[in-house]
This record gives structure tokens, C-alpha cells and sequence, in this order.
């Protein structure tokens, strides 16, 4: 459920925090720690891609995020509304935030 803070900012629920956020956290561990991606693969039955994609991937996504927050940014200045705190958010949590934002009304 989205809630409207002060500065007009609708949060998507926190579970799409949890979950995009999440599994965001677990691939720059698999992508970046030697480690950890060698205790997953031996736990997964080598069922992992190579380190190399996985480090493309969290790359891409990097990419992907910063293109939504500058979209976002100039959707909300567009309409009146808090550009830097949709932009903020949506570099967070990525589609969530532009769905929110496509639904919300324009400033009065």
C-alpha cells in the first residue's frame, strides 16, 4: 500500500523496499565477494552463472536505476512536485517509485 509523506512523495509498500533492495544486496555480494560466491556455487550445485555476468548484471542494474531517478526527476519537476525526493526514491527502489509517481496527481 503507498503512503504520502510530507513532501508529496508516495512510498510504495515497504515489501517492494525488502524485495528489489534485497535481491540487489545479494548479487553485489555473489558479483563482488570471491567468497561468498564460491560458498553459493557450491551450495547450489554450481547452478550460478559466472562471476563475470553477475558483475554485468549488477553494472546493468546501476545503469537501469540511475536512468529511472533522472526520468523521475524531471516527471515530478514537470508536474510541481519534490523532483530531488522522487528522484531519491526511485534510485532506490527502481519501478515501484515510477508507478507511483505516473499515478499520483500534479501539485495544485
Amino acid at each position: 500500500m503507498a503512503r504520502r509523506t510530507r513532501s508529496g512523495v508516495v512510498r510504495p509498500s515497504w515489501l517492494w523496499f525488502l524485495l528489489l533492495d534485497g535481491g540487489i544486496v545479494v548479487l553485489s555480494a555473489l558479483a563482488l565477494n570471491k567468497p561468498a560466491y564460491d560458498r553459493a556455487s557450491e551450495g547450489s550445485g554450481d547452478a550460478l552463472p559466472p562471476r563475470e555476468t553477475l558483475q554485468a548484471l549488477l553494472v546493468a542494474t546501476a545503469v537501469i536505476h540511475v536512468s529511472e531517478a533522472l526520468a523521475a526527476g524531471r516527471m515530478a519537476r514537470r508536474r510541481g512536485m519534490a523532483a530531488r525526493g522522487w528522484r531519491l526514491q526511485t534510485l532506490v527502489v527502481g519501478f515501484p517509485s515510477l508507478r507511483a509517481l505516473r499515478k499520483s496527481a500534479p501539485a495544485a
